[in-house]
């Protein structure tokens, strides 16, 4: 009988140790969880966002004509003037044409003048053959000379008079042919112009698309090049945008390592409908040597700086549309909404819903308000840091 009697005590026992467990459990403990002592500090705005190295203009370097490739005078990475010769065409051909059309012209022009001196001596012509008739009237009419006199002088004044008439139609016609062979001729030197490819702007040459030899169009890239106007486009999440404007100072990390002081010089007005985000553009202070367009950037941008009651980013969750932070008072938490100004990498600053000496979770992910806990106070690294 003792052994059932033992069996008991001891199922008894590990009952009353299962119920003092769960009592524990239920009523007094408290699971440890970290939490800052909110303090005030001076936060330096930042507002960071990733872009890629890039111009405000980019043209693209083509020929007006057909031609061949015959001289390259530049290459991809190459800084050149406006006006500056990069590359020709084959000019043989182009060269025979506009010399056909200036030896057009000057024929033209040749003919033009011998006509106009043809009219000077017809009209010299003119002049005899109207005195002479005037004169013949005068002594026909009393008789002096007789009728078939008369009429050679009538006949004479007409054929000075058609000699007139037809070298004035010939100078027109002339004057027409030698505005066409002008214009052939003009027509001529400006294609055999386009064989020049002239930098359009001052900039640096990205890429060079074409080989001597090669059979280019209208149209067809020989050379891609940038302005100077080189800037990070960077692209910042539509909820930090009101926080910008231009002329902000910004710091620009290039993907090889290199940092470059900039300002912001343009905001777009339309964010992109699946990111959220808004392209920033922020100028290079002095232009990274070797530059490469395209290059990633990482950019932080300067928003001023506010004294106000801080905390870390970590602390800031969302509840039914607002934004807050778990305020522990008593061992109890609860959600606290909260004002954000501005924020940096680490930490953001409290307008209003919080005071200095409130003690706020570090990392609320997974607590509901009204739970019990034990706050362990951690020391704020980002103000030692600071």
């Amino acid at each position: 009988m003792k052994f059932p009697t033992r069996t008991r005590v001891i199922a008894a026992a590990i009952g009353i140790l299962i119920i003092m467990f769960l009592g524990y459990r239920l009523f007094l403990y408290r699971p440890p969880v970290t939490v800052i002592v909110v303090k005030k500090v001076e936060i330096q705005g930042k507002v960071h966002g990733p872009g890629t190295v890039q111009s405000k203009v980019g043209v693209t370097v083509s020929t007006k004509i057909t031609g061949i490739l015959e001289k390259l005078y530049t290459d991809q990475g190459s800084r050149v003037k406006k006006g500056q010769l990069l590359a020709e065409l084959d000019i043989a051909e182009l060269r025979a044409r506009a010399a056909a059309a200036r030896a057009t012209k000057n024929r033209a022009q040749h003919d033009l003048d011998r006509a106009k001196a043809d009219l000077h001596k017809a009209e010299a012509n003119l002049v005899l053959a109207q005195s002479n008739y005037q004169r013949d009237m005068d002594v026909f009419k009393p008789g002096y000379i007789s009728q078939a006199a008369f009429d050679n002088t009538k006949a004479a004044l007409k054929v000075a008079e058609s000699e007139v008439n037809a070298s004035r139609s010939a100078i027109g016609a002339l004057q027409a042919q030698l505005a066409q062979s002008e214009s052939e001729t003009h027509a001529a030197e400006a294609v055999f112009a386009y064989t020049r490819i002239l930098a359009p702007m001052d900039g640096l040459i990205t890429v060079r698309k074409a080989e001597v030899g090669d059979t280019v169009a209208p149209g067809t890239p020989i050379f891609q090049m940038v302005d100077y106007q080189i800037w990070a486009a960077s692209w910042i999440d539509e909820t930090k945008v009101a926080q910008l404007r231009e002329g902000q100072k910004a710091s620009i990390k290039l993907r090889s390592g290199r940092v470059f002081q900039g300002e912001v010089v343009r905001l777009n007005k339309e964010a992109d409908t699946v990111t959220r985000e808004l392209e920033v553009d922020v100028k290079f202070d002095t232009l990274p040597n070797p530059l490469v367009i395209g290059e990633e950037t990482e950019v932080d941008i300067d928003t001023g700086s506010q004294t106000a009651p801080a905390i870390p980013l970590s602390a800031i969750v969302e509840r039914n549309g607002s934004k807050g932070v778990m305020v522990v008072s008593n061992g109890l938490t609860s959600f606290r909404p909260v004002t954000l100004g501005l924020q940096d990498v680490q930490r953001a600053a409290v307008l209003d819903g919080l005071k200095e000496g409130e003690m706020v979770i570090l990392n609320p992910a997974g607590i509901e308000p009204g739970e019990k806990i034990r706050p362990e106070i951690k020391t704020d690294t980002a103000r030692k840091n600071q």
